[in-house]
């Protein structure tokens, strides 16, 4: 087990605006996503703060338990995956949320509400998906999300998803800001968004911009969530120019930044030290408390795959977690660097997806030393919660086989069936493909409800029958 030290940034005031580049041209953006999302496997959790059921205002509601004996789930109801054929626009990392008895999501021409109960449409929004796939806000706040539309995802658009109503719709080409525009977030009253040249807060209610952190030669943020009522954004940070004659941000390395609603800065990670010789770039934060991170090292393609639990931002004292990249799935994806499908932290443990003969793989975070790898037995597994000290986890179909779910002891790894799915396993099998990069699962405690969903509707992405498959 590796302990690297690397030193920490003092905070950074909001420099004073100049001017700032891309990093990268519109077709290497997609040359990159595409290989990111090959390697990189999409999955979400609905129980707690992953897929955003918002917490209630005063107390988080939890999650209802786990059924003591199986449930023999059928096909409740699916909705069929569109002719891409017939769109300009492409859907890379599609969000899905789950709100009261919804769950929507983001189609290539539509963001769409479905009751959860028999998937009947609820409200339809227009919205333009882009020419290279928009972005859209990891987690509800206070019932809304924050979408980007347009060809060039230029319009930021807040929606309130009880009515699907817009609150607030942004142009950002009127704005500071440069194409392409990154992971939205929503706190309070003001939605924030990332670009390679910089971050900005808007007004939910009129619409005024209130700040903007344009970077002074060091780091820009690219993208943000909200965790623990304050904002995450990702940076990169340096300056210098790809073998394409591009010049931007992001290489020497990453960091992580936290602001509040109005802007002002709590606390700031710029990881600008090397690890074994190597630079170290965030794929993905898997968990803030405790920072939990995917990285690779020696730039993103080809990279070494690490991950670290980050024991002191002050001092950068990272300890490293047993991920082997032969042996696990890439946890999470650069181009949603908040979702990190293949890995779940829940309590003292880390579950991570394994790939081959390892279905998942259980570590201690306070040591990084494995507990015990579940076998794969031909079948992919996937983490989705932890529920009263059990690990929730879906165990795919395998061949006339049908997936199931399963509550795991993370300490001793005895399993025990929580719910099977069809009989019918031909619908999952068609929805994971070989690989299931593009799929993502939720699961509504309140309904006992499995959902899985594909997360990528384009011309490179698996031709699929259903785009999304509710399991009762």
């Amino acid at each position: 087990m590796s302990q690297p030290h690397g030193g920490f940034g003092p905070a950074i005031p909001p420099p004073a605006p100049t001017g700032g580049h891309p990093r990268w041209a519109a077709p290497l953006l997609i040359a990159l996503s595409l290989a990111v999302l090959v390697s990189a496997g999409g999955l979400v959790w609905a129980i707690d703060q992953r897929l955003g059921r918002e917490p209630a205002a005063a107390e988080p509601a939890p999650p209802a338990p786990l059924p003591a004996e199986p449930i023999e789930a059928t096909l409740a109801w699916q909705i069929p995956a569109p002719d891409t054929s017939s769109f300009d626009e492409e859907v890379w990392e599609a969000g899905l949320w789950l709100h009261e008895d919804t769950v929507v999501r983001v189609m290539p021409d539509a963001l769409v509400s479905y009751a959860v109960s028999d998937g009947s449409e609820r409200w339809r929004m227009p919205l333009a998906a882009g020419r290279n796939g928009c972005t859209s806000s990891p987690r509800i706040d206070a019932g809304r999300i924050a979408v980007l539309s347009g060809m060039s995802c230029e319009h930021l658009i807040v929606v309130d998803l009880t009515s699907g109503e817009q609150q607030a719709t942004i142009a950002l080409g009127t704005t500071r800001m440069k194409a392409p525009y990154l992971q939205p977030a929503i706190l309070g009253d003001t939605v924030a968004i990332g670009s390679w040249n910089g971050g900005a807060g808007f007004r939910i209610s009129d619409g005024e911009q209130l700040w903007w952190h344009q970077p002074s030669g060091r780091c820009a943020e690219t993208g943000f969530t909200v965790l623990e009522d304050r904002f995450v954004s990702r940076l990169e940070c340096g300056t210098g120019c790809n073998d394409l004659g591009v010049c931007g941000y992001g290489h020497t390395g990453t960091g992580l930044r936290a602001t509040t609603e109005d802007g002002e800065e709590l606390w700031r990670w710029d990881f600008d030290y090397e690890v074994e010789g190597s630079r170290l770039d965030i794929t993905g934060v898997i968990s803030v408390e405790p920072l939990v991170i995917h990285v690779r090292l020696d730039g993103m393609f080809p990279g070494d795959e690490r991950v670290f639990v980050v024991e002191d931002t002050r001092n950068s004292v990272l300890t490293e977690v047993g991920y082997e990249k032969h042996r696990h799935a890439s946890p999470c994806s650069l181009q949603a660097p908040w979702w990190c499908g293949g890995a779940l932290v829940g309590g003292d443990y880390l579950a991570l997806s394994g790939m081959d003969a390892v279905g998942l793989s259980v570590f201690r975070l306070t040591t990084g030393e494995l507990v015990g790898d579940v076998p794969a037995d031909g079948a992919t597994m996937r983490p989705i919660a932890m529920v009263e000290g059990e690990l929730l986890v879906y165990r795919g179909e395998r061949g006339e086989h049908p997936g199931a779910l399963l509550a795991i002891d993370p300490e001793t790894l005895a399993e025990r069936t929580v719910m099977t799915l069809d009989g019918n396993a031909a619908p999952e099998a068609d929805m994971w493909g070989a690989l299931g990069y593009d799929v993502r699962i939720a699961w509504d405690s309140r309904t006992r409800t499995l959902i899985m969903a594909s997360a990528a509707f384009h011309t490179n992405a698996p031709r699929k029958e259903a785009a999304l498959l509710a399991y009762r």
